[in-house]
């Protein structure tokens, strides 16, 4: 708030007090609590400087009743708001507090429409609702755990709506946390009845184990020209021919960095999260309309589903876009956000703010998400951004309730182990994957070692040309690093980074770069795991050499048609790799993997030998060498490939 002195509630008997040392030298011999006209002594038990301010601890003998609205009286009788701060992350608080309702966001029962909000902290909420017209606000009522409802009639559909919020002294305006839909960026909530907008269930065959799956990533925005649901779910003839299982779609939910009414003025991967339980906008084939976002995601979701492919989504519970202007913190400030104990912000997303998702209602609240989106939307898996910012128990939590939902629902996610306020032994990260079942991590130690390092463009992997990595390039193709093949996904590109052909095109002789194209994706398409495939990879997608294209234009991030047709070999080498995972079951349980899967070198190759695929025994040899290589093919056929030229893969069948 920025005023000569402040004061915060981090505990029911303990209050900061914050002195700018420009304001009477910051020195006070004395403060008092006011309640209305009461007023109460509080106990000085501390100070210390903290720069420019002097901070002082103070203790208090008497209840506080959470949302009332105190103040806090310093030198010369000078008052400021109590603000509610870390009391919020106390045991007490969120005992008292927690709710699990399931009645948040707005709803249409019968002929009422009902608003139902979280705002334990706040002294007052208003809820300013227009329709045909006509503009209401109408105080809400405080009831129990701190929720604050309002019911009208009558059914408002299509009507706009927000929060105004007293807390901590100020009115905040804010969108509603649990809202479905919301005007063109993220501006108001719309009411919807989401019983409309169901997608169709639809009977795919179980998926009895993850590394069964083949997952093939891409940007809704990228995907076709105009960059919609609508065009994309007109467009799915070729992921389905390809032959992949689970189509992944890179953020769906209201994001920023993208001015929905001028989407082509900026490009963004969406990765700055607004409003979760939201679609985004700008994917909408008409973005004046708050509800035709629900048709159109739905529609996609049935047109997927139809072609005989499964969608997961990607997912960013690590962060929000501004903080500051979150309906979280608007709602209840300090509770949705991590801190470290002196209380600075804790930013192991580098993007300015970590979700505090060990919090009860934060915890609540991603899972309530996760259910919403499978149940409406029949999701079947989701990819967690940065999950090593989560705590285990949360994702472990999320797990069982989706998987009650969707047996053959998929959990993954990016478990690097980042730098955040949370004990290293609850982070979800790689680290940890002993921890927790059905969860599986992308395995960076599979990327760099077949490709090379992501991050320096002239380093060689084992799959481009550098054969001393051969005997982890053997670990990683056992994938068993995190235990279980299942909890692996093999990997060489992502959105992330450069796309592995501009990597090629800096580290690899121009002659080769599409046999190397082609052996990298040999690789990930007959590992023990979980294969995953960026979006354009089997046509030799380039992003100009740019390192990180989040927010570069469409011109770099677009999917290129043409290369379809210039590259056309390497989608062909693609499709018949994955024909060949399926017919064959190369992907096996992990205790058939330690009797059934072996290594041998020869000559720098590497000969990957695997017994009863399907009835049947193979080897398979990678060639990453420069040069030609004969190896005793006796008692063996060639199911794959033409011999091992360099730079080539075969697979070969035991006769």
């Amino acid at each position: 708030m920025n005023d000569f002195v402040e004061a915060y509630l981090d505990d029911y008997d303990r209050i900061v007090v914050d002195i700018d040392n420009s304001f009477c030298h910051g020195y006070s011999r004395e403060f008092y609590l006011l309640d209305n006209d009461l007023i109460y002594p509080l106990e000085i038990t501390g100070s210390h400087k903290s720069g420019r301010h002097t901070v002082y601890e103070t203790s208090l003998d008497r209840d506080i009743e959470i949302g009332r609205e105190y103040q806090v009286m310093a030198v010369n009788g000078y008052r400021t708001v109590l603000q509610y701060r870390f009391i919020v992350k106390t045991e007490r608080f969120n005992r008292e507090f927690f709710y699990d309702g399931s009645d948040l966001g707005s709803s249409v029962p019968d002929k009422y429409t009902k608003f139902a909000i979280w705002a334990p902290t706040a002294s007052q909420v208003k809820l300013e609702v227009e329709h045909h017209g006509s503009t209401k606000t109408l105080d809400m009522h405080r009831e129990e755990k701190g929720v604050f409802r309002i019911t009208i009639e009558p059914r408002i559909i299509g009507a706009m709506y927000r929060y105004l919020i007293r807390v901590n002294g100020q009115w905040n305006y804010c969108t509603d946390p649990y809202g479905k839909a919301s005007t063109a960026n993220s501006e108001k909530s719309v009411v919807v009845d989401v019983d409309d907008y169901r997608a169709d269930r639809h009977d795919l065959p179980l998926l009895e184990k993850y590394s069964d799956a083949i997952i093939y990533e891409t940007s809704v925005r990228d995907f076709t020209p105009a960059g919609t649901f609508e065009a994309m779910s007109e467009n799915l003839d070729y992921v389905r021919d390809l032959g992949i299982t689970h189509l992944q779609l890179m953020p769906v939910n209201d994001f920023g960095s993208v001015n929905e009414l001028h989407p082509e003025k900026y490009y963004n991967w969406g990765y700055d999260p607004v409003q979760y339980q939201c679609l985004e906008g700008s994917y909408s084939s008409n973005v004046f309309s708050g509800i035709q976002v629900l048709k159109d995601f739905r529609n996609l979701v049935n047109k997927i589903h139809e072609n005989g492919l499964r969608v997961n989504l990607d997912v960013v519970f690590n962060h929000v876009y501004l903080m500051r202007k979150h309906s979280f913190e608007l709602s209840v400030p300090y509770y949705f956000f991590r801190y470290y104990d002196n209380g600075r912000l804790s930013d192991g997303s580098y993007c300015g703010n970590d979700i505090d998702s060990a919090q009860p209602m934060t915890r609540r609240y991603i899972i309530d998400t996760l259910k919403y989106y499978a149940d409406q939307f029949c999701i079947d898996g989701f990819r967690f951004d940065l999950m090593g910012l989560l705590d285990i128990e949360t994702i472990r939590q999320a797990v069982k309730e989706l998987k009650k939902i969707n047996k053959s629902m998929m959990i993954y996610g990016e478990g690097w182990n980042m730098q955040t306020a949370l004990a290293e032994e609850d982070r979800c990260c790689k680290e940890n994957h002993e921890k927790i079942d059905n969860v599986a991590f992308f395995n960076d130690v599979f990327r760099d070692n077949i490709k090379g390092s992501t991050f320096e463009a002239g380093n060689l992997g084992y799959g481009t040309g550098d054969a001393g990595k051969i005997y982890v390039a053997e670990e990683v193709m056992q994938g068993l690093l995190f235990g279980s093949n299942d909890s692996t996904v093999n990997y060489v590109e992502c959105h992330d980074d450069m796309t592995s052909f501009d990597k090629l095109r800096k580290c690899c002789p121009k002659g080769e770069l599409i046999s190397r194209q082609k052996l990298l994706l040999g690789f990930v398409l007959t590992s023990q795991g979980i294969p995953f495939v960026h979006s354009g990879q089997e046509y030799c997608r380039s992003k100009q050499g740019y390192q990180n294209s989040y927010n570069l234009p469409d011109e770099i991030n677009k999917l290129r048609p043409e290369d379809k047709v210039t590259y056309r070999e390497v989608i062909d080498f693609t499709r018949e790799l994955i024909r060949i995972r399926k017919e064959y079951q190369l992907s096996k349980k992990a205790e058939q993997i330690r009797k059934e899967v072996s290594f041998e070198e020869y000559q720098d190759c590497l000969v990957y030998n695997l017994k009863n695929c399907a009835g049947r025994d193979l080897k398979i040899i990678f060639n990453p060498t420069e040069e030609e290589v004969e190896y005793d093919c006796s008692g063996y056929h060639m199911v794959f490939g033409d011999g091992l030229k360099p730079v080539s893969m075969v697979i070969l069948e035991r006769e």
